[in-house]
């Protein structure tokens, strides 16, 4: 490992076992009554040409909507705001009769955030979500849910995201006119906001550091979608795989219905792998052989172009959901379960 691999993995490990004076680590139960929702890497900015969330505001507000009316807590796992490009009082300006509006209607004690590498600097009361005057500033920098399930954003340790942020604010505020210009007359895709530039080596440190404490890690920060220790793009390829070995059965080909509609389901897998590719989502494996250890999860981001992902835990399951931008679905459909939900005791029985 690098020396910042080791730096990341120091930070992680103070944090978790809440060694030091400064830790600010908060604790939330973890029951069959608890339900929550988890988000990262919204980036909210000011509307602009330059706000990689705007387009996705409306099915933010949906998904928040359906969560505050089923009795869910929302969890933000950092960069809910993007402060590295904008100044807060703009975003507060654009957001505030929307998102944060929403945010502010949710019942006492339901709305929880830690803080990210671009959200790092707000503080309370002046946050527009919890205004509490008897909080007078920041918020956690980890959150532990339960016993063994622990939320950080994923910056912590890493020098270009947490040691030498100032710079790093500096040359995101040089870029931002450039991006704003290239999207108003090129019609730029700016694939970095839905493919964070951190290693794709980062993965498989966090996988590796939450199966040597054999704990549920679960973080933003890199954009990239994490369930049960598979991104997308892998666990797209195993379906695949698995439908075509299917498809070849003799009782799949005689049954003409089931064959079409494993057919259909074959295609529009590998329509959305391609798609994954073009993203350049299509990350190493956590391990080289075999299925891993499902402790390692990340929410995704509120930043792709066709929607939103985050997590869920209800009870005793955890699933990753996809929030789908097309409007032209029933407000039903456009929260999909992207894969089967999994049991959190049966997962805490494998990290033993």
């Amino acid at each position: 490992m690098s020396k910042n691999d080791d730096t990341i993995i120091e930070r992680l490990s103070e944090l978790y076992k809440d060694k030091g004076a400064d830790q600010n680590i908060k604790k939330l139960p973890l029951n069959v009554n608890t339900k929550y929702a988890l988000f990262s890497d919204l980036h909210l900015g000011d509307g602009g040409k330059a706000d990689n969330f705007v387009h996705n505001e409306e099915t933010m507000i949906l998904a928040l909507d359906f969560y505050r009316n089923n009795g869910y807590s929302v969890i933000f796992l950092g960069d809910l705001e993007e402060l590295w490009q904008f100044d807060f009082n703009k975003i507060k300006d654009r957001y505030n009769g929307s998102i944060y509006k929403i945010l502010r209607s949710f019942s006492d004690n339901k709305v929880h955030r830690i803080f990210g590498n671009h959200d790092k600097e707000w503080k309370r009361p002046s946050d527009p979500i919890l205004n509490d005057e008897n909080i007078q500033y920041g918020t956690p920098e980890a959150i532990k849910l339960g016993d063994n399930i622990f939320l950080v954003h994923g910056h912590q340790g890493d020098y270009i995201c947490d040691k030498v942020v100032w710079f790093s604010k500096f040359f995101s505020r040089c870029l931002k006119s450039g991006v704003s210009f290239a999207k108003a007359f090129f019609n730029y895709e700016n694939r970095s906001a839905t493919k964070s530039q951190i290693p794709k080596s980062r993965e498989k440190l966090y996988y590796n550091w939450a199966k040597k404490n054999k704990i549920i890690l679960i973080c933003g920060h890199t954009h990239n979608a994490i369930f049960a220790s598979l991104s997308y793009y892998w666990w797209l390829k195993k379906q695949i795989k698995d439908n075509k070995k299917e498809l070849g059965k003799k009782r799949i080909f005689k049954d003409k219905i089931k064959f079409r509609k494993l057919s259909k389901e074959i295609k529009s897998q590998k329509k959305d792998l391609h798609y994954e590719e073009k993203m350049l989502r299509n990350y190493n494996r956590v391990v080289r052989k075999g299925t891993p250890l499902p402790c390692y999860f990340n929410t995704g981001c509120g930043l792709y172009k066709k929607g939103i992902t985050n997590i869920e835990i209800e009870g005793d399951k955890i699933r990753l959901i996809k929030w789908q931008r097309d409007k032209s679905l029933t407000p039903e459909k456009r929260r999909e379960e992207l894969w089967d939900e999994k049991s959190l005791s049966e997962i805490k029985k494998k990290l033993i």
